[in-house]
């Protein structure tokens, strides 16, 4: 309960106005303090049980400090010297370690040990990245592909016209990580999801370059090389226009399907010496994700988008991946491209390893 400095006051001045002396000591009465109180402010609108209580609080602060108003609080002693040490030590030792573990060990709180990490430590936590492992040689590879395309491909106009391409799969039902999912509730709603026996996806296509893109084209089947070839391939070339088949280059990943014989001499046709892929030169190096448009970016955004709400059927599922094709636009594939760039510079400087986590 609040009240003014002036109502504090009368409170003070009533209690001890009310007091009489008995038997040599002073007798003080509370509810003729009371009365008087609401007798002089008639308009405060406080319950009788709490101003009771509240006559108390203000006497005894009065008595205690000689004042009506609340002291300010001299909060919490200053950190101490060797406990900020001794943590200090044991993040240098074991960076990993939670902080309620080294709460424990420093036998502090663990609302100080949070306090001294974050503000005489100035330390901050930091999630581990999660990369694709890389095998002997790939990075070897993985520096000559991006030595060749500093000196062949870091041209704008030359990326306007070449094209990344990759496939993935797309789950009707999306993704539920029951270690991260929880509901929130009085009592347990025993919630759960379905999963069908055999999930309803569908296979996307698609291939960027700096300018536009071109697809999502679909397929429900594993893709071999004829499937490539016939049902992505083909349509792929019919939508190039022809500065693009004779200028401009076209990459895809290793997968056994791409590579075969067969559809490499197809893609000779109209690329010639213009096609980076395994098997050719220049080579796209194996487990390189990071260094592909489709893998780095659009794939996660895609999927991000699609999913912001529900669809029952594969036909509701395609038309949103359509939809949200639709809204990449040159100024995003733009900045993606640079992306790809700074990317190739950041593998060139840790001599061809991850270098994600430095981005």
């Amino acid at each position: 309960m609040v009240l003014s400095l002036e109502q504090n006051t009368f409170i003070v001045m009533s209690y001890y106005r009310n007091g009489t002396l008995q038997n040599g000591e002073w007798v003080y009465s509370i509810n003729a303090c009371k009365e008087e109180f609401f007798a002089k402010f008639p308009n405060c609108n406080v319950v009788e049980a709490n101003l009771i209580a509240h006559i108390r609080r203000v006497v005894n602060r009065f008595v205690a400090t000689g004042s009506v108003e609340k002291g300010k609080s001299v909060g919490r002693p200053p950190v101490n010297e060797e406990i900020v040490e001794d943590l200090r030590q044991q993040i240098e030792q074991s960076p990993k370690t939670s902080l309620r573990k080294l709460s424990l060990q420093a036998d502090v709180p663990l609302s100080t040990c949070q306090k001294i990490v974050r503000k005489n430590l100035n330390l901050y936590p930091y999630k581990i990245t999660t990369l694709q492992e890389l095998r002997p040689g790939d990075s070897e590879r993985r520096l000559e592909y991006c030595n060749w395309f500093l000196n062949n491909l870091n041209d704008d106009r030359l990326l306007d016209i070449s094209f990344f391409s990759d496939e993935a799969w797309v789950h009707l039902s999306g993704y539920v990580n029951s270690q991260n999912y929880r509901i929130w509730s009085s009592e347990n709603p025993h919630a759960f999801v379905e999963t069908r026996l055999h999930p309803v996806k569908v296979g996307v296509w698609i291939a960027v370059s700096r300018r536009r893109l071109i697809g999502p084209i679909f397929f429900h089947e594993t893709i071999n090389a004829t499937r490539y070839r016939e049902q992505i391939l083909e349509i792929f070339i019919n939508q190039l226009d022809d500065e693009e088949l004779q200028n401009g280059y076209f990459q895809h990943d290793g997968a056994t399907a791409h590579t075969t014989q067969e559809n490499l001499v197809y893609l000779q046709q109209f690329y010639g010496n213009r096609i980076i892929s395994n098997r050719l030169n220049p080579e796209f190096p194996p487990r390189s994700p990071d260094l592909t448009p489709l893998d780095f970016c659009i794939f996660g955004h895609l999927k991000n988008e699609v999913f912001k709400r529900r669809m029952h059927t594969l036909e509701e599922l395609m038309e949103e991946i359509r939809n949200c094709c639709n809204t990449i636009d040159q100024q995003m594939l733009q900045n993606i491209f640079n992306n790809k760039k700074k990317r190739i510079r950041k593998c060139l400087e840790h001599n061809g390893g991850h270098f994600q986590q430095f981005l």
